[in-house]
């Protein structure tokens, strides 16, 4: 049986000796897995379509549970994330981070349409990578029920101006006078940062990097997720 499907490739590994076994996240069938053949001989037909990032409209043909892609029409390979090293790795973030989170051909149309649209801006945007992964970071978090409460302190609704602390836990922070002992110190400009980027304004640079570096503890500490690219990331921009 033949079925049809536009879908953007998060990772894939190596299968015999040409093919590969894809994973493709799609807007009408959530993350699914498709073998594709004789793409790493030179010269495929299909190589473009399984290359990182790569949003075509695939025809898979389907035995069981298995799928094989059989045809592939491109929507957009995104070629200029390539041509920046912080760009690549931002694109690795979103591509690892829907990996994580994401369960075989479980829906999430606002996370995939957030996956495009943050590729898109990387590929043909003017907003700095940082500023980028950031945003997708913060907008993803709150889809899979981490979001983080960036409405000022948590517990008596002030706005965070001062000493300012984070509780991992509960993706909340707190004012000098509310907090409790749960949680860590952070630079307030860090807290800033993060608000500014929820309401679409762009913070200073060593703000947003410092964002980035909380944004990675949370995963690592409240979802125990470590994302690789992220850590990459953070080592390249420093």
């Amino acid at each position: 049986m033949e079925e049809k499907s536009s879908g953007i490739v998060v990772s894939s590994v190596s299968y015999g000796e040409n093919d590969k076994i894809l994973n493709i996240f799609t807007l009408d069938k959530g993350m699914i897995s498709a073998r594709i053949k004789g793409v790493k001989k030179a010269g495929a037909k299909l190589k473009f379509a399984s290359e990182p990032f790569c949003f075509s409209e695939y025809v898979f043909l389907k035995s069981g549970e298995k799928r094989t892609v059989i045809s592939a029409s491109l929507i957009d390979s995104f070629y200029p994330i390539r041509e920046s090293v912080e760009k690549f790795y931002s694109a690795g973030v979103f591509a690892e981070f829907i990996r994580a989170f994401s369960r075989e051909e479980i829906l999430s149309p606002e996370l995939f349409m957030l996956f495009a649209k943050s590729l898109e801006g990387l590929a043909y945007g003017e907003d700095n990578p940082i500023y980028t992964a950031v945003k997708f970071l913060i907008s993803a978090c709150s889809f899979v029920g981490y979001g983080l409460n960036l409405d000022g302190c948590v517990k008596c609704d002030g706005e965070l101006n001062g000493r300012t602390f984070f509780d991992y836990d509960s993706g909340g922070f707190y004012c000098e006078d509310c907090f409790d002992g749960k949680g860590r110190e952070i630079l307030c400009s860090t807290y800033q940062a993060l608000k500014s980027v929820s309401d679409g304004l762009l913070p200073p640079l060593d703000d947003l990097k410092k964002a980035l570096k909380l944004l990675n503890y949370y995963l690592k500490n409240k979802a125990e997720i470590t994302l690789k690219s992220l850590d990459q990331l953070i080592e390249i921009v420093k």
